[in-house]
């Protein structure tokens, strides 16, 4: 099939129309949650005692909120609110962590490593200071960053405003990454590159990310993003993918004029990254349906030189 392809340099992704990756990002993070009664107070992984807790779809952990739009601000992504939506059922109660972990896999795939991470948790009661190297502790886990890049402090509202007087806890964070050296290509970000260059008659696939996916099905689904995929079964993995394709055709004509790349049309560099998306959770797909990934590269192979219309018809007809 395919001829063996290299990660992306960047003077490749400068050929390409793809700007190169800047050495730093910079996010900002703000997130707001009313307080009230018969909810749990959970910030930063911790669950404060008091009587009233934060409001929200899921455990409404607005440390942990925060974060992920942070770090989503500094790639330029969309915010929380659009990657995990409060309309969406999945997400009813769901522990914060993993979205946290979806957005540091976000980071890495885009080739970015967290340098440093500020937080300010703006709360008039309980006091957070006894929990705060709990907190860090928790987010530096998340992020798979050692502590000392994780910084939280605490603030009272002065008894002013909507956090003053006990109705809400506000959270601000400022997030820096660092790209990570040429060549550095992680998991999700290399199945592109690595997909085509399995060997004609199939094989395993993108080396490493296989069996990393594999590793997922028996973690706890709060672990990671793709680990709750996995529980959520072969529909949930089905509706991603769905989701990811559209992105691709989204980045492919994305300008207008039709007229592809060369003709004003198209973002090559958002292409790449959502493509890298959509074979990675194909790959999660096939995980949950139990299809071994050497089946898909050996059927692929197999169609060298085969009209994909008499291909299909001949399908169709057994």
């Amino acid at each position: 099939m395919a001829a063996s392809a290299s990660p992306p340099t960047a003077a490749a992704a400068a050929a390409a129309g793809a700007p190169p990756r800047l050495p730093l990002r910079v996010g900002h993070g703000y997130d707001l949650h009313r307080l009230e009664a018969g909810r749990p107070l959970i910030l930063g992984g911790v669950h404060l005692p008091h009587p009233v807790g934060c409001a929200g779809h899921s455990d409404g952990d607005a440390v942990y909120h925060c974060v992920v739009d942070g770090l989503l601000g500094a790639l330029g992504e969309p915010d929380i609110g659009q990657l995990f939506p409060d309309t969406d059922p999945r997400f009813a109660g769901a522990a914060s962590d993993a979205f946290v972990r979806a957005a540091a896999e976000v980071v890495a795939a885009r080739g970015y490593a967290v340098a440093n991470l500020d937080v300010t948790v703006l709360l008039e009661r309980p006091k957070v200071s006894p929990v705060k190297a709990e907190m860090r502790a928790n987010i530096a886990a998340c992020l798979g960053v050692p502590v000392d890049r994780v910084n939280l402090k605490a603030k009272t509202g002065e008894k002013v405003d909507a956090v003053g007087e006990g109705r809400a806890v506000a959270v601000h964070a400022v997030v820096l990454l660092t790209a990570l050296p040429e060549g550095d290509v992680p998991a999700a970000a290399a199945v592109a590159a690595e997909g085509a260059a399995t060997p004609a008659g199939g094989g395993a696939g993108p080396a490493g990310v296989g069996p990393t996916i594999a590793s997922r099905r028996s973690a706890p689904p709060s672990s990671s993003w793709t680990a709750k995929l996995l529980a959520g079964g072969v529909a949930a993995a089905a509706q991603k993918v769905g989701e990811e394709a559209t992105e691709v055709v989204i980045e492919a004509v994305r300008g207008g004029g039709g007229g592809g790349w060369g003709g004003g049309g198209g973002n090559p560099a958002g292409v790449v990254a959502e493509s890298a998306d959509l074979l990675y959770h194909l790959l999660v797909l096939w995980e949950a349906a139990g299809v071994p990934a050497g089946d898909v590269w050996a059927a692929l192979a197999a169609r060298e030189g085969v009209s994909g219309v008499a291909e299909k018809a001949a399908r169709k007809a057994g």
